[in-house]
């Protein structure tokens, strides 16, 4: 898999390089404020945690959830000085303890790194995949929008385990904690 991430990050940048080449022999020229706005080549992949809040609690009757969640990663560059990162939220929607509905989208996060910068990237396809064991994952692609690696696909997989069955039956469940990895490539 990480052969994969490898290829694909490569293949990015030898695409970008390409572009600029072929805009250089075309003698066209750029405006200096044309090219801050252009991609920015990263490579970050992070793995960590999530943690989701859930007001009223979670029940297995659908209702408006105000969702208070933050996500903590340990991460890898080679192309940056991003060590860490994190962020924090609310969503307001339907939601149950089968966590089948899907989240709204797109979604505008701003991950915050270590180094002072910050990425805002907008998710705009979240996909939920409910397992036989009770686990629900959350996969969410988008691109950077703003920040460090702005033009990159970012990609965030979350893990949320089993909600107790007793608890959606009863008393609700107030919050979750689940893996958490993300890649900005």
């Amino acid at each position: 898999m990480e052969v994969q991430m490898l290829r694909k990050h490569w293949s990015k940048v030898a695409g970008r390089c390409g572009a600029v080449a072929v805009l250089a022999l075309a003698g066209l020229g750029v405006a200096p404020h044309a090219q801050a706005a252009s991609a920015q080549v990263v490579d970050i992949t992070c793995s960590g945690s999530s943690t989701e809040n859930y007001n009223p609690p979670l029940t297995n009757t659908t209702q408006v959830v105000s969702n208070r969640f933050a996500e903590y990663y340990s991460c890898a560059s080679l192309t940056t000085s991003v060590s860490s990162g994190s962020t924090s939220n609310v969503r307001v929607g339907d939601q149950n303890c089968l966590l089948s509905v899907t989240p709204t989208v797109p979604e505008v996060i701003t991950y915050v790194w270590n180094n002072q910068s910050a990425s805002t990237v907008v998710f705009r396809d979240v996909t939920v995949v409910r397992a036989v064991n009770g686990t629900a994952t959350v996969t969410s692609t988008g691109d950077v929008v703003s920040g460090l690696g702005v033009g990159s696909n970012a990609t965030r997989v979350i893990v949320i385990p089993q909600l107790s069955l007793t608890a959606c039956a009863t008393t609700g469940v107030s919050s979750a904690t689940g893996t958490a990895t993300l890649s900005i490539l």
